[in-house]
Formats: C-alpha cells, sequence, structure tokens
C-alpha cells in the first residue's frame, strides 16, 4: 500500500483550517502542517505532495505571492482556495 499524500494547508482562518485538516485526515491524506500567513507557507513547504492554498492572508503576502515563492523552491501543485469571489479571482 502508498503511503497517504502529504498535504500542507495554508488558511489564515483557524476554524476552516481544522476543519480542511480534520476531512482530510478521515479520507486518508496526511496533513504535514498548517500556516495562516504567506511567509509561515513558504517557511513550511516541507515537501508535501500538494498544497491547498487560501487566496486571501492576512499579512503583505497573498496566496497566490506564497505559492510563486514555494514553487520557486520546488514544483509543488497548489490548489487554490477562497471563501470570496470577485472578478479579479474568479
Amino acid at each position: 500500500m502508498d503511503p497517504p499524500a502529504r498535504v500542507l494547508i495554508i488558511e489564515d482562518e483557524h476554524i476552516t483550517a481544522l476543519d480542511v485538516a480534520r476531512r482530510l485526515r478521515r479520507l486518508g491524506y496526511a496533513v504535514v502542517g498548517v500556516a495562516s500567513s504567506g511567509p509561515q507557507a513558504v517557511e513550511r513547504a516541507l515537501r508535501p505532495h500538494v498544497v491547498l492554498m487560501d487566496i486571501h492572508l492576512w499579512g503583505a503576502m497573498d496566496g497566490i505571492d506564497a505559492a510563486r515563492h514555494t514553487q520557486a523552491a520546488a514544483p509543488i501543485p497548489v490548489v487554490y482556495m477562497s471563501a470570496h469571489t470577485d472578478a479579479a479571482t474568479a
């Protein structure tokens, strides 16, 4: 049996991050970390198989910038998520 896929969650809403982590674990994924800001995302990119990245993060670096920095170090797939929609990100 293959080891579970490793997932890094980047979400600034703590309750949402915990819920996503819980759901992923129930589905058999290994959650390797949770970060709430762009700099934490870059710092904690522990070679997961995939990153779930909130687009709107607190601070100067948004999720798109954090993904660019993370992918500059390693080509890790990023799935963007957001509770907000607008014309610029839809």
